[in-house]
């Protein structure tokens, strides 16, 4: 995991919708051929899918842009255009999505999706539709529509993917105690392993099994005083444990004052989040292999705040079955606790009012339509087209947005704008 990353920003465009077609009947014998022009295809949606396979955001560091493919324009003899494909984009486990939008002039964030099992997806940004052929107009009373609708564009927005690990266990403690040397004992992980201080700069993930039942741990870089404030990208090493649902607080048997490196790391979990210090913790003291009977018995007295206290050596593979069935004793009420805190909210459109309509005038002459199914007609007329105007003008009184502009002082020549259409407002 050389090229690792756990965070990317970029911006997405989903595919164009594509626009309909105007087209009539053109055969032999047939007089009078109506209306058989097809629709629009629709454009691709993008795609985040969550892959156990994946365990970096290495691979969207690359690009700053992704967009789908847009959909075909309809066709006549009512062919509907082909519809653009979907651009599906590969995250790992516990990649959450923010959205950045920018509110009274500041910028800020919103979680929009939480990817945290493999095989979820979430569309980032869903492809506009294509518009109607002129055959979809076709009545009794109107037999020859001259108009389509426009294809509407693609959704497009800026968004900031930020990785935090999942992982039942979480390995935690200052640079060097031997949190890499005990991954490497329980797991197939082989993190790269030195006897000195910030060996690891990325975290490590590996499944530990005991007999028939198996858990993952994460190797989580050295946390030092100041981490919950940035220090030693102590921040980023911190995310990586909000997701574990048991904490192993490993110390290093050989230093003098193992009591005050514990209260240490459980400050800057304090400082980062309350939430998180108060995660179950295991207290594993290592490297029992370099002390004496005598310092080992004085580490005994010592009291933590913990589930179990445990002491081993890593590199002597010594009491390692005893360190596995603690954790396997320990995580079933530690899983309990993690759901009963109930799940993380995720800011999605749904939660926002929706609006009818609302009616603003920035200036004399000028008026501002804004709602989402205002907007999203006008998007789809083509101004261009007298009878594509004439239905658009038509949907809007149905709607009562004629009569509410009537009501606001709008008068034949005034400016109306909906969305990023704008044009004259009409007597009807």
């Amino acid at each position: 995991m050389r090229n690792f990353a756990d965070e990317t920003r970029f911006e997405v465009k989903a595919g164009d919708g594509g626009n309909g077609a105007i087209s009539f009947r053109h055969e032999k014998f047939v007089a009078r051929g109506g209306p058989d022009g097809g629709d629009g295809g629709d454009g691709g949606n993008v795609i985040l899918a969550a892959d156990h396979n994946l365990n970096t955001l290495a691979d969207l560091v690359r690009r700053k842009s992704y967009q789908a493919d847009g959909g075909k324009a309809g066709r006549g003899q009512k062919s509907t255009g082909k519809s653009g494909e979907d651009l599906v984009l590969g995250v790992p486990v516990g990649t959450q999505v923010f959205e950045v939008q920018e509110i009274r002039g500041k910028a800020k964030e919103f979680l929009i999706a939480d990817l945290n099992h493999d095989g979820e997806r979430f569309t980032l940004a869903k492809g506009g539709e294509g518009g109607y052929g002129n055959a979809h107009f076709a009545r009794a009373s109107f037999q020859t529509p001259r108009f389509a609708e426009l294809g509407t564009p693609g959704e497009e927005r800026g968004v900031i993917l930020r990785l935090k690990i999942v992982a039942d266990v979480g390995l935690i403690g200052l640079p060097n105690v031997g949190k890499s040397t005990l991954l490497s004992v329980i797991s197939n992980a082989r993190p790269k392993i030195a006897d000195y201080e910030f060996t690891t700069l990325i975290p490590n993930l590996g499944i530990a099994r005991y007999k028939d039942r198996t858990f993952v741990a994460a190797d989580i870089p050295g946390l030092i005083e100041g981490a919950s404030k940035g220090k030693g990208l102590g921040i980023k090493f911190l995310q990586h444990i909000e997701r574990t649902k048991l904490l192993v607080h490993i110390l290093d048997a050989t230093r003098p004052n193992p009591k005050k490196d514990f209260q240490v790391i459980n400050r800057e979990l304090r400082a980062y989040s309350p939430e998180l210090a108060r995660r179950p913790q295991i207290v594993l003291f290592n490297k029992l292999d370099a002390i004496s009977l005598a310092t080992l018995k004085k580490l005994r007295k010592l009291r933590f705040p913990a589930e179990e206290v445990v002491y081993i050596s890593a590199a002597a593979h010594h009491n390692i079955v005893d360190f596995l069935q603690a954790i396997l004793r320990r995580l079933p009420k530690a899983a309990r606790l993690q759901r009963d805190h109930g799940p993380l909210k995720v800011f999605t459109l749904a939660d926002l009012p929706r609006m009818r309509f609302e009616i603003a005038s920035p200036r004399a002459h000028h008026f501002v339509v804004k709602g989402p199914v205002q907007e999203r007609l006008a998007t789809k007329t083509d101004f261009t087209n007298e009878q594509a105007v004439g239905r658009f003008w038509k949907v809007l009184k149905r709607m009562g947005v004629w009569d509410a502009l009537k009501k606001h002082g709008a008068k034949r020549g005034d400016i109306i704008k909906i969305g990023s259409k704008q044009f004259d407002f009409e007597d009807l």
